[in-house]
């Protein structure tokens, strides 16, 4: 299978060679574990802000990093800009993890830059899908604020934190966190199925479920659920996943609705140690490179 790196340089340049976009990540990653000033700006606002606007703010702090001199650029300059920014979100990240995750993996780079030192490839190789699956999908509000802003001329900075901003809102990226707080209150599968038909019987929105785009599936799902399963096994208490699979199975027998990528997406992070309010920011880090080739495209 191709890694995230293969796949952001297939999106950005048209080819599946990764070298450049992990030189520069590699390099941008270092220099910002080095960055004094930025890390004290970090350690003051992680204080006071939600992680998706620790991002945005962040992204906009070091926007000079997102700007080069040059009226038009080739292909080795858009891999860099977008892995600079992939480099500085991935390490806000890390930041709220407890543990190192500073030894980077040769083949899942940005993957094990998210996770513990000494994660097992298989996990590695399940945030890489995640990835994968959010790095570009069409024209969505998120892309479609990135490109509005783009289209002023305005820097990629600037159109990368209106897409940040975007992203934020619980009917886009935030689907995912409102998804594993309805997953958590339920604590047996017998509660979920009572649960969930009260809930649509009081005509409560449950996040996670249909698409704008999609009609009668989404295929993401199949990956993400294939993995939700997978790491529920390996972690020994089933229980998160299988809650997950009576909703699925109410939702679809009740109003023929299907579950989108974010309904999974929240029981997997669960499962790889990720704190709920990581989960948008994750996303942040996927989607740059499709917002970035859209602010190319521009």
């Amino acid at each position: 299978n191709n890694t995230y790196e293969e796949v952001a340089s297939l999106i950005l340049t048209n080819t599946l060679e990764d070298k450049n976009f992990k030189k520069s990540f590699s390099k941008y990653y270092l220099e910002t574990t080095k960055d004094n000033k930025l890390n004290e700006l970090l350690a003051e606002i992680k204080e006071k802000l939600h992680p998706m606007d620790v991002v945005r703010t962040i992204v906009s702090y070091k926007g000079e990093l997102t700007t080069l001199r040059k009226k038009s650029l080739d292909n080795e300059d858009k891999t860099e800009l977008s892995a600079r920014i992939t480099a500085i979100v991935c390490y806000i990240i890390a930041s709220y993890d407890q543990e190192a995750c500073d030894e980077l993996d040769k083949q899942y780079l940005v993957a094990s830059s998210l996770l513990p030192n000494g994660t097992s490839k298989e996990k590695l190789e399940a945030l890489d899908d995640m990835l994968i699956l959010y790095a570009e999908h069409g024209f969505n509000a998120s892309t479609f604020a990135t490109r509005v802003t783009a289209s002023t001329r305005a820097d990629l900075t600037g159109a990368i934190v209106s897409g940040i901003a975007t992203l934020k809102g619980e009917l886009h990226g935030g689907a995912n966190e409102r998804a594993v707080e309805l997953i958590n209150s339920f604590e047996t599968v017998t509660d979920a199925e009572k649960g969930i038909k009260s809930l649509l019987e009081q005509k409560t929105k449950i996040m996670g479920f249909g698409h704008a785009v999609y009609s009668t599936e989404d295929p993401r799902n199949k990956v993400i659920k294939e993995w939700a399963k997978k790491l529920s096994v390996q972690d020994g208490n089933e229980m998160l996943y299988q809650v997950s699979e009576e909703i699925e199975k109410i939702m679809d027998e009740e109003k023929n609705m299907f579950a989108n990528t974010d309904f999974f997406m929240a029981s997997a992070y669960h499962y790889l140690g990720i704190p709920t309010s990581i989960f948008t920011p994750l996303f942040v880090i996927g989607r740059t490179t499709g917002w970035s080739a859209n602010v190319f495209e521009q």
